[in-house]
C-alpha cells in the first residue's frame, strides 16, 4: 500500500544539504567552481529533473579531476551515487558512494566520511542487503555524533529509521525518526522536517491509526510546498490519496491521485505517473464514474504505448 518509500530514503540528505553545519575557508576559485556546479545539481534534483542534475554531478566530478580537488570528487562521486539511486541503479550507487568513502578515508576527512558511510548505508538498502546497511550507519552514526555534525545525525537517524521500519522493528524506527525529527526542527530544516514527517506517517498508517497518519502526511505535504520540493509534493499527494482510499474517502482519494498524477506527467517521470493513473482509474471505477474511467483510460493508453 505505501508507495515510493525509497525515494524519501533517497532524498533525506539531499533535503537536508550537506553534512556538517558551518562554512568552510573560501574556496580557491576553480574549486569554488566544483561546489557550484554540485550545488545547481541538488537544486536540479529538487525540482525533480534527474537527467540535469547527472550532468551537473559529472562536470562537477570532472572538473575536480581536472585540479585534483579531492574533496570536491568525493563530494561529486557521492551526488553521482543519489543521482544513480534515483535512476535505479542502487550497484552504480553504491560505486560512486565505494569511491568517495576510498578518498575520504586517505584525506582523514572525519565528516566526508561518515557522509559517505551514510550513502553507502542507503545504497546497501536499497540492494536489500540490511546487515551491510546496518553496519554503514552504525558507523555513520558514530563519527557524525563524534564530529558534532548534528544535520548528519538526522540524516542518519531518519535512514536508521526507515531500515528500521523494513525489518519490522516499528518501535525503534519510530524513536529513530522522531528524534531526526526533532534535530531537525531544532535547526530549522524544514526540507528534511518534511521527510521525517512522511515516513512518521508511514508508520501510523501501517499501525492503523489512520487520523495521526493523515495529519503527519499534511504536514509534510505543507512544508514540501513551502520549499518546493518536487517530486516530494507528488509522493506526498499519493501518500494521501492511499490513506483516503483505504478509508473509503472515495472523492478525496480522487482529488489527492489526479493531483499527484498531473504533477508526475509535468515533472516527465512517466512510469510513476503511469503507477498513480492505474490507482486512479481503480478508484473512479469503485465510484461508479464510469465516463470519466473511461477518459483516464486513454490518458493511460497514451502513455503506455509511447515509444
Amino acid at each position: 500500500m505505501i508507495i515510493s518509500r525509497l525515494s524519501i530514503l533517497l532524498l533525506v540528505l539531499v533535503a537536508g544539504g550537506c553534512f556538517g553545519g558551518a562554512a568552510g575557508p573560501e574556496l580557491p576559485l576553480v574549486a569554488a567552481q566544483v561546489q557550484d556546479l554540485r550545488d545547481k545539481g541538488h537544486r536540479a534534483l529538487s525540482r525533480g529533473d534527474v537527467a540535469r542534475a547527472g550532468r551537473l554531478f559529472d562536470d562537477a566530478r570532472r572538473l575536480a579531476e581536472s585540479i585534483d580537488d579531492r574533496p570536491g570528487l568525493a563530494g561529486a562521486l557521492n551526488d553521482l551515487g543519489t543521482n544513480a539511486g534515483f535512476r535505479g541503479d542502487p550497484g552504480k550507487a553504491a560505486e560512486f558512494h565505494r569511491q568517495a568513502h576510498w578518498i575520504a578515508l586517505e584525506l582523514g576527512d572525519r565528516a566526508l566520511i561518515a557522509e559517505s558511510l551514510s550513502y553507502r548505508g542507503q545504497a546497501a538498502h536499497l540492494m536489500s542487503d540490511d546487515a551491510a546497511a546496518l553496519a554503514f550507519y552504525t558507523q555513520a552514526l558514530a563519527l557524525v555524533r563524534e564530529v558534532n555534525d548534528r544535520r548528519g545525525e538526522a540524516a542518519v537517524l531518519n535512514n536508521l529509521g526507515l531500515l528500521q521500519q523494513a525489518k519490522g522493528e516499528a518501535d525503534q524506527a519510530e524513536q529513530s525518526i522522531q528524534r531526526a525529527l526533532a534535530l531537525n526542527s531544532e535547526l530549522g530544516e524544514r526540507r528534511a522536517m518534511a521527510s521525517n514527517l512522511s515516513n512518521l506517517g508511514t508508520l501510523s498508517e501501517k499501525r492503523g491509526r489512520w487520523a495521526e497518519a493523515r495529519s503527519l502526511y499534511e504536514r509534510a505535504l505543507a512544508l514540501d510546498k513551502e520549499t518546493e520540493q518536487r517530486p516530494a509534493i507528488e509522493a506526498d499527494l499519493v501518500n494521501l490519496g492511499q490513506l483516503s482510499e483505504v478509508e473509503h474517502r472515495l472523492e478525496e482519494a480522487i482529488s489527492y491521485y489526479d493531483r499527484a498524477y498531473r504533477g508526475y506527467r509535468v515533472l516527465n517521470q512517466v512510469p510513476k505517473a503511469v503507477d498513480v493513473l492505474t490507482r486512479l482509474i481503480r478508484v473512479v471505477k469503485a465510484a461508479g464514474q464510469e465516463s470519466l474511467a473511461a477518459t483516464y483510460q486513454a490518458e493511460l493508453n497514451t502513455l503506455t504505448t509511447k515509444p
